[in-house]
């Protein structure tokens, strides 16, 4: 019996400039996947990313910044006499404080209310007629706190505020309940949309 002997397999040499073009071509294939899965993985975190709703007097740390809201206050007006400020609904006031746990100053984004329905309000740009606002500017040093009344003109309900990182990418929720309830300054028969009278016996 007489076998047949394969010729052998003989190794192909590619030329410098072919394979520069093959490992072009890789290139451009990894410059379209990289973007892809970079995607991919950032959709897969944010549907991983669970927004909850928080108590009142909760603190919620969300990113680097820690929120605490307070108490809410209601008014028809801000002020007093014929230059009192009138809310087309209801001025809903919400004390609270934002502290930066970064090692770098940022912003705290603007805030918002949402209604039962889904509709948002967002704050006031305007804190006329409010003592100790918040401001729509919330600049934080690192470690800083930044604390006041945020102010909303809604009608009256029951509401959640919308607080966010500090790159806005993701989002935590404080229940505000409806309350006409004295706060604590009413009890004592202050306005607290006004600076407490000093305390007897000091200088």
């Amino acid at each position: 019996m007489s076998l047949t002997r394969k010729p052998a397999r003989r190794l192909t040499h590619r030329s410098p400039v072919a394979t520069m073009v093959l490992l072009m071509r890789h290139r451009r294939w990894l410059l379209v996947l990289v973007p892809l899965c970079a995607a991919w993985f950032s959709s897969c975190a944010d549907q991983a990313w669970e927004v909850r709703t928080y108590p009142l007097g909760q603190k919620v740390t969300i990113g680097h910044l820690t929120y605490a809201a307070i108490e809410t206050q209601w008014y028809p007006a801000l002020g007093d006499g014929p230059a009192a400020r009138a809310a087309q609904n209801q001025f809903l006031l919400v004390r609270l404080s934002v502290a930066n746990g970064g090692s770098t100053e940022t912003a705290a984004p603007n805030l918002s209310v949402e209604d039962s329905t889904g509709h948002s309000f967002p704050e006031l740009s305007d804190g006329e007629g409010v003592t100790d606002w918040i401001g729509t500017l919330h600049m934080l040093e690192p470690a800083g706190t930044l604390s006041g009344n945020a102010v909303f003109d809604v009608p009256a309900g029951h509401y959640t505020l919308r607080i966010l990182d500090e790159d806005s990418q993701h989002e935590a929720r404080i229940d505000l309940p409806l309350d006409f309830q004295s706060s604590p300054a009413e009890v004592l028969g202050l306005d607290p949309l006004k600076p407490a009278p000093p305390s007897l016996g000091k200088k």
